[in-house]
């Protein structure tokens, strides 16, 4: 049997090898960062859109806002869930019974507060994961005027 005298030290190759086997995990942080990032984006512009639907339920009984169509156009360039629910709710944030409402506040609501709310469902793509579909409840309250 015939041994080594020198042994190779040759490590031509190794940082490629090393690197190509840590790139997935690090494409995965990349792309998860940037994913989380678009999302979050997405969350706050359908947040408000609530505020602004929820403002426009508060002074629905002086105006002629349309819930539904000002929540639409403030969530562009998104589409928000086709169905808000309105009601007044209690101070402990509860629905008064009675209280939902269709058009926004009435006149005999004044000084109550107004929930706009709907679920939404937002999509994560992740390459290299398997994608998820999150559902929240995006939510917002004005006071009836």
């Amino acid at each position: 049997m015939t041994r080594m005298r020198h042994p190779i030290k040759r490590e031509d190759g190794v940082a490629a090898v090393e690197f190509a086997l840590i790139l997935p995990v690090l494409f995965l942080i990349l792309f998860g960062v940037l994913e989380f990032g678009r999302v979050w984006s997405q969350y706050q512009l359908f947040q408000g859109a609530a505020r602004e639907g929820a403002r426009c339920a508060a002074v629905a009984s002086t105006s002629t806002c349309v819930v539904q169509t000002r929540i639409n156009q403030a969530s562009q360039p998104y589409t928000a869930s086709p169905v808000a629910s309105q009601q007044i709710i209690d101070s402990a944030g509860n629905p008064v019974a009675g209280g939902t409402r269709a058009d926004g506040c009435l006149l005999t609501d004044r000084g109550q507060d107004i929930r706009v709310s709907w679920p939404q469902q937002l999509q994560v793509d992740i390459p290299l994961w398997s994608n998820m579909t999150i559902t929240t409840t995006i939510k917002a309250v004005f006071r009836c005027e």
